[in-house]
């Protein structure tokens, strides 16, 4: 079976079945209500504005997303406004395919089931896998982590365009500057890839809010998924009174409003840094009691990844596709040890699944089983975060043990 498993001709159909299935599951009206939206509504309007000259974002006016997330979201305007859903689903295809292919170009068993836990991840977080802006992101992200023990500073490069698409690959960037041995050659390539691209769009396209992106989540509010809105809305659900759930016309999202929502989302504005800096702090003891680097660097990456959603005030659903790739480095670089929180990642991606888009409307209703499940969803977060802090705690404890002998 195992060997069936390794063979690259049973895991391409696999492939291509998960990807059909997510694309149909995408492009089908009324299966998942309004999950495609942000592809066929935000990204195409966007661009199309744009392309109309009503101003580019991050160009001509401030924006929510780094420059280069206006690529793969440009590219798509071949296939006009009616193909523009199918030409996203293709392009995003294609590069997940590209970095499978690197990931399995070299069949062994550790870079086999990293490939099959991608496609598990995948499947468990459903057509918004496909459908959200952050798939670029992950592939860009595995396409390096695959990269960094032979091409550091392809790596970096990879890395600083991810991070240039959506943030979060920064997670993997400092996890590899804290732990790893090729943390300068990385580090060097991603500065030097960031300054070319802020070098490109101020002198070339003339962006004077290329930055814009770094202060455009501070006045939000409390989203509905975050962990630290849950209670909000088990009060909410109690009939407590001037709690409610509303939709922020601004930011397109649905928030919490009353009484403790405004203290909790300053609370979480304070969280994310602490958890991360708790993080990198575990991360320099292991480096300093010479715990072994890679393991260092994917526990690392795992918790300062999961510390992102988890401590954040919004907790949108693609966040999740962010978990796999530190868990693949995790399965790759330590195997059985990460098996654990690889199950768990798994368990809360299927739960955000349910949550959205299949059962969100009953979820914004507060209905109280939808509510158990985001909060066994949000649970299963913090104990991924607490798990990979333990663990490199751990790996501080057992390499000081092993130095002293």
């Amino acid at each position: 079976m195992r060997a069936l498993l390794r063979r690259r001709s049973v895991l391409w159909p696999a492939f291509i079945a998960v990807h059909l299935a997510l694309a149909a599951a995408n492009l089908t009206p009324g299966v998942t209500g309004n999950s495609f939206n942000d592809v066929t509504g935000f990204y195409r309007v966007w661009v199309d504005t744009a392309v109309a000259g009503g101003g580019w974002p991050a160009i001509d006016q401030p924006w929510v997303y780094p420059i280069v997330a206006l690529v793969p979201m440009v590219i798509p305007l071949i296939g006009g406004d009616a193909g523009y859903g199918a030409i996203w689903l293709l392009q995003v295809s294609l590069l997940n395919a590209t970095a499978f292919g690197v990931l399995i170009s070299r069949p062994t068993v550790p870079r086999v089931r990293a490939a099959w836990y991608w496609l598990a991840a995948l499947l468990a977080l459903g057509p918004v896998a496909l459908g959200r802006l952050d798939i670029i992101s992950v592939a860009l992200a595995v396409l390096a982590v695959v990269a960094l023990a032979a091409r550091p500073w392809l790596a970096g490069v990879l890395l600083a365009l991810g991070t240039w698409v959506k943030f979060w690959p920064a997670a993997i960037v400092l996890a590899i500057v804290v732990a790893a041995k090729e943390r300068w050659r990385v580090l060097i390539a991603a500065v030097a890839t960031t300054a070319a691209i802020v070098a490109i769009a101020w002198f070339a396209l003339d962006a004077r809010a290329v930055f814009s992106f770094v202060g455009q989540q501070s006045g939000r509010g409390l989203q509905v998924e975050s962990p630290f809105a849950t209670p909000l809305l088990w009060a909410a659900w109690a009939r407590i009174p001037h709690l409610s759930v509303y939709y922020d016309t601004v930011i397109y999202t649905f928030q919490v409003s009353g009484p403790g929502a405004a203290a909790l989302a300053r609370i979480a504005d304070w969280s994310m840094p602490i958890a991360v800096a708790l993080a990198v702090l575990l991360g320099l003891r292991a480096v300093l009691a010479r715990a072994e680097p890679r393991a260092t660097t994917a526990w690392l990456a795992l918790a300062i990844t999961v510390g992102f959603c988890a401590f954040d005030k919004v907790g949108s659903p693609q966040y999740h596709a962010w978990f796999a790739v530190p868990v693949m480095l995790g399965l790759m670089v330590s195997g059985r040890r990460f098996a654990l929180p690889a199950w768990l990642v798994l368990a809360s991606t299927v739960l955000t699944q349910l949550i959205y888009p299949w059962f969100y409307d009953a979820m914004l209703a507060l209905n109280p089983a939808m509510l158990a499940v985001l909060t066994a969803r949000n649970a299963l977060e913090l104990a991924v975060f607490a798990w990979a802090l333990v663990a490199l705690w751990r790996l501080g404890s057992t390499a000081t043990k092993g130095n002293q002998r």
